[in-house]
């Protein structure tokens, strides 16, 4: 199913994936600073994430199986920059909700073509989550900074609406990739302070990918909707 769901990338879905590749690959060799080990751990979780997001947007289960990878790799680079919101929301949240997921989507995948069956927020839900999300923030802001990590006002913004964003992306919701545009947007400048040029083009393609992940969730939702009529 792993392979079957990659012969069916698009040619803008593998410019993707080609583009994470490649400037990986350049920053790699010019990188003279790290060590030969960060710079292979920095390059499978940039590859491997890049394979997860493209998959998630495509509605496809598969994604869970790269986002291992990627997981274990970005626990890593965090740890060493001291962004430490990124490693426990990897870790402690994302890891397990790896599992979880990949079984919620398998009870919820259409036979016909594979995908996940797509659902959407109303209103009222929608503001009830921006509030939590707002609070939530302000409050891990304040734990990170004690603990003397990089940019606790970023890091905070960029773990705590991951952990909605997520939430949403195992429970199928469409507004999740409204949430990871956010996501990538913040993410991007946290690596560029600290010049992990890998990190900065895995996140920037990520945020491409978003705007089309929204798109195609979109459709998807659309479509459910009207078979449950």
């Amino acid at each position: 199913m792993l392979l079957k769901a990659i012969k069916k990338f698009s040619v803008f879905e593998w410019s993707m994936i080609l583009a994470v590749t490649l400037f990986t690959t350049y920053f790699a060799i010019i990188n003279k600073e790290d060590s030969l080990i960060y710079i292979v751990i920095d390059a499978i979780a940039a590859i491997s994430g890049i394979f997860c997001v493209v998959l998630c947007a495509k509605g496809k289960r598969s994604q869970y199986f790269w986002g291992f990878f990627n997981i274990l790799g970005y626990i890593v680079v965090a740890w060493i920059h001291k962004y430490y919101g990124e490693v426990m929301l990897n870790a402690i949240y994302y890891l397990p909700l790896q599992f979880i997921g990949y079984y919620l989507w398998s009870k919820n995948t259409k036979k016909e073509d594979g995908e996940v069956q797509g659902k959407k927020l109303n209103i009222k839900h929608s503001i009830i989550l921006l509030i939590i999300t707002g609070i939530g923030i302000f409050l891990y802001q304040y734990l990170l900074d004690h603990l003397g990590g990089t940019n606790p006002l970023l890091d905070s913004a960029s773990t705590v609406i991951s952990v909605v964003a997520n939430l949403l992306m195992v429970l199928r919701y469409r507004e999740q990739w409204l949430l990871w545009i956010v996501i990538d947007i913040i993410t991007v400048i946290m690596w560029w302070h600290v010049k992990d040029y890998i990190m900065v083009t895995m996140w920037a393609v990520y945020l491409v990918n978003a705007f089309y992940g929204y798109y195609n969730w979109s459709k998807i939702a659309k479509e459910d909707v009207k078979c449950m009529k």
